[in-house]
């Protein structure tokens, strides 16, 4: 996988089919924190909210070599401070570990900082996600703050991570974002 066969598309409901199968696998849905019982009626009723356009929800499709395999989303946009949350997921289990996470996020936050011009992009992921805090940790991100016991792994809580990033140490890049 080269990072150039990775691209982001608005999300919409030709991809909802294959959103509620990832959500249906557990590891899945306990690594976003999903709390109902995934359904079809469930997924779009999200779409139409996220495709509302008074939301404050970016969501778009992580398509690697034109195959939907996961979405990246920046909701809680927050314009008078400048900041969104970050959330995102590889579906496909053929497509995790290959670089697909970390192209996605890199092209979301170009979008983030250069299309909306916010100062800071945050997230939360879960202390026992080691793979998805290496790769946040290596875009920049760094922790700010611990929630003990904060998130629900299945029926085990863990500690939730708030990492963040300024628009300041993002790194330069002067290719152009693809959606």
């Amino acid at each position: 996988m080269s990072a150039s066969e990775v691209r982001l598309a608005p999300l919409s409901l030709a991809h909802a089919p294959a959103m509620l199968r990832w959500m249906r696998e557990p590891s899945v849905r306990w690594g976003v924190g999903v709390r109902a019982e995934p359904s079809m009626a469930r997924t779009v009723e999200w779409i139409h909210r996220a495709l509302s356009p008074d939301s404050g929800v970016h969501a778009f499709a992580i398509l690697e070599a034109g195959q939907h395999v996961g979405n990246v989303v920046l909701d809680r946009v927050d314009a008078w401070l400048g900041t969104a949350r970050l959330s995102i997921y590889v579906g496909e289990s053929t497509h995790r570990g290959r670089g697909v996470g970390r192209a996605a996020v890199n092209l979301v936050l170009r979008h983030a900082f250069r299309t909306l011009g916010l100062f800071k992009v945050w997230l939360v992921v879960h202390e026992e996600n080691a793979a998805a805090r290496r790769t946040y940790a290596s875009l920049g991100f760094v922790e700010e703050g611990r929630l003990r016991g904060e998130f629900l792994l299945g029926e085990r809580r863990v500690d939730a991570l708030y990492m963040g990033l300024l628009a300041s140490e993002m790194p330069h890049v002067d290719e152009e974002v693809t959606t």
